[in-house]
């Protein structure tokens, strides 16, 4: 699927060019300690990214991975990407103990919408796995995001209909950051405590909508080939009903033509019988 890229968040540098050294050095440090372990989260509907939250310290690398993850076709349940940093963007950073940024992707089958094409509602997350964070609290975060976006989903036609690209960021990019930055602060023991258990009875239902829309996708094509039969066998009759009626035509005709034959050979031949 094709989504916006993430958008990086604007660093905290100082435009003094009497310091540009001191700024440079700054700036690897800010980014540092305002490292996320959850570097970029987003909601879409569809292929439409309505809210997304994040940092890129990594140029380019965080939007990678996220673009990848998005790209990977929607399934009841999780999806799992690792994106390697390259070793010219670890040059610029002071911390290189991990080379890998990660992405998670977690998937709500909706009904159809209203023109009948299929609603998969898709929450994603970009994480560094070198601050102390692992698979079960990034999954954990992203049942959290779907409890929160329960409401505006069934209820909110922007979310669910009318809303293009970025059509929830004002109101719903402050809460994923909100959350990205509890995840960061919040150890990791409160994090499992929090943990919702959602997930499994989420992908249950994942696999009852998709198996109840095949259903009735087949049911569609069963339809449409009992009416083609029957435009067929129809077709067929037509067919037959033409060929009788002008079969019917031609023997009217030629009876009818026989009957002007005879009748001008009763009112024509007496008069030439008389005259002879």
């Amino acid at each position: 699927m094709t989504m916006s890229p993430p958008r990086a968040a604007p660093t905290n540098n100082n435009n003094n060019n009497n310091s540009n050294n001191a700024n440079t050095d700054n700036d690897i440090i800010f980014r540092d300690r305002r490292a996320q372990k959850i570097l970029w989260s987003g909601v879409a509907r569809n292929d439409v990214l309505l809210a997304e939250a994040g940092d890129d310290p990594w140029d380019g690398a965080v939007a990678a991975t996220a673009r990848a993850l998005l790209r990977k076709p929607a399934t009841p349940g999780y999806e799992f990407h690792t994106h390697r940093v390259t070793p010219r963007t670890l040059v610029r950073r002071s911390t290189t103990d991990n080379s890998v940024l990660k992405g998670i992707k977690f998937h709500v089958h909706d009904h159809h919408n209203t023109d009948g094409t299929p609603l998969v509602w898709v929450f994603a997350a970009v994480y560094n796995p070198s601050l102390d964070i692992d698979r079960i609290q990034v999954q954990s975060f992203l049942e959290k995001v779907v409890g929160l976006t329960e409401l505006p989903r069934d209820n909110d036609p922007l979310w669910h209909t009318t809303g293009t690209t970025l059509a929830a960021q004002s109101t719903f990019a402050p809460i994923l950051l909100q959350r990205m930055e509890e995840v960061t602060y919040l150890g990791k023991l409160s994090m499992l405590h929090e943990r919702l258990d959602a997930s499994k009875q989420i992908m249950q239902d994942n696999i009852t909508n998709i198996l109840a829309q095949e259903e009735q996708l087949q049911r569609m094509d069963e339809e449409t080939t009992r009416l083609q039969d029957m435009a067929a066998v129809f077709q067929q009759r037509s067919k037959k009903v033409r060929r009788m009626k002008m079969m019917q035509n031609a023997k009217y005709g030629l009876i009818l033509g026989t009957a002007v034959t005879a009748g001008v050979a009763i009112i024509v031949i007496p008069p030439l019988v008389a005259i002879l």
